[in-house]
């Protein structure tokens, strides 16, 4: 179908496509992803049946707009006329220093595979360690009852003697709140379901008698970063956390935190994966999941290579190695990061961007993404800069989290 001019508006952004029907179906998907569902204008409105139509083939079960649905309790709704433009919610975020008292925070981060606690008094680390949890159901934290949840956390020698606790999950952020939507939460029990409607917190609060606050990790891991470098009054900052998954979150300056969805792991890349698979919550086939997530790029791994018994580690040696089918990977997830960093220097304003995440804890395997990430991001006008994590690549979540909570106890 030949080119054309559109443009796809919602309540907090929009963005202009100049391409066919399916590459404005695919903007579409991704502004919802940042934004959030409710209504989705198309202009001008003689092309919103071609749009819907190409929506269709792009979503052929209605899967993802189910899930958005389900999640934000409003459908994804196209329209003729363009909403009304609001201001980006935001979080604040205060550095855990100690100013409303000399106790310590506890930061948590319940991710994929991880729990990593970390406590924090007068803005240094003074303690913190992980635990794996296992996956899905294997999960040691899989339909854990309030009651044992608040005695992992309180019987926890980092816990003592607390004035706050903030918590990193691995939880979508929707308008209605924290939802638990993800493979880590989805029908996990007795918390998952309190954190699902909104009482989680004041659950905790009350057993831990202290103030309790729940986070999206993507959340944490952007005010983690932004806390711990110089005062910023120029570029947002774009934050992806490379996991499982990967979690995003952006640092607006002023210690202003996006509260948006952010869900960039559900979007649709202009650069197709080597390999599509199906996203586990939302059915999409070739999301950017596909080469940022551990999980996705092991198993295209495995089939590239032709060795079925390959793990993660594998992936990144091989890669170091110049191995074809983990080069290609590589360069994927590299052009992936770049358009995603694009995409929101696209929707407001350039932005830069950090990386962290359990998925670059091999030093040689960074050093080579980093430097196809700078590659690629020099191809596109708005020259994001790649800065250096300034906050530990694993525990950057949970100080995030204890980070936002300081603000709002």
């Amino acid at each position: 179908m030949e080119a054309t001019g559109q443009r796809i508006s919602g309540r907090y952004a929009s963005l202009s496509v100049d391409g066919t029907p399916a590459d404005a179906a695919r903007s579409l998907v991704n502004l919802v992803n940042i934004q959030g569902p409710g209504e989705i204008a198309i202009s001008p409105a003689s092309r919103r049946h071609q749009v819907s139509t190409a929506l269709e083939r792009a979503d052929p079960t209605g899967s993802w707009r189910d899930w958005w649905h389900r999640a934000a309790g409003e459908p994804v709704r196209l329209s003729d006329d363009a909403p009304t433009t609001r201001a980006m919610p935001v979080h604040r975020c205060g550095p855990p220093d100690g100013k409303t008292g000399p106790d310590p925070l506890l930061g948590v981060n319940i991710g994929g595979h991880y729990l990593r606690l970390v406590r924090v008094r007068r803005g240094a680390v003074v303690g913190s360690r992980e635990e794996r949890l296992g996956a899905g159901r294997g999960s040691s934290l899989f339909g854990i009852s309030l009651r044992s949840f608040v005695e992992l956390l309180a019987g926890d020698e980092l816990a003592r003697g607390v004035r706050g606790v903030g918590i990193a999950w691995s939880a979508p952020r929707a308008s209605v709140g924290l939802r638990a939507m993800s493979l880590l939460t989805e029908g996990g029990g007795e918390v998952v379901d309190l954190l699902d409607t909104g009482e989680l917190d004041s659950a905790l609060t009350g057993a831990l008698r202290c103030p309790v606050l729940s986070w999206n990790d993507g959340e944490g891991v952007a005010a983690a970063e932004a806390l711990a470098r110089p005062p910023r009054h120029g570029r947002p900052l774009l934050a992806l956390k490379l996991g499982t998954s990967f979690a995003s979150g952006l640092a607006l300056g002023d210690r202003r935190i996006s509260a948006l969805p952010m869900q960039l792991a559900k979007c649709l890349p202009g650069s197709p994966p080597p390999r599509r698979h199906a996203h586990p919550m939302v059915g999409l086939h070739g999301t950017t999941r596909d080469t940022l997530g551990a999980a996705c790029l092991t198993e295209s791994f495995k089939l590239l290579s032709g060795l079925p018994r390959s793990d993660y580690d594998d992936y990144c040696l091989a890669a170091v190695r110049r191995h074809p089918g983990a080069m290609e990977l590589a360069r994927a997830g590299a052009r992936t990061v770049a358009e995603l960093t694009h995409l929101v220097s696209t929707v407001w304003s350039p932005a830069d961007l950090v990386l962290s995440g359990r998925n670059l804890r091999h030093p040689p395997y960074r050093h080579l993404f980093e430097r196809l990430v700078r590659h690629e991001l020099d191809t596109f006008p708005s020259r994001p800069t790649l800065l250096a994590p300034a906050a530990d690549l694993n525990l950057s979540a949970a100080l995030g989290a204890a980070a936002l909570t300081q603000a709002h106890i």
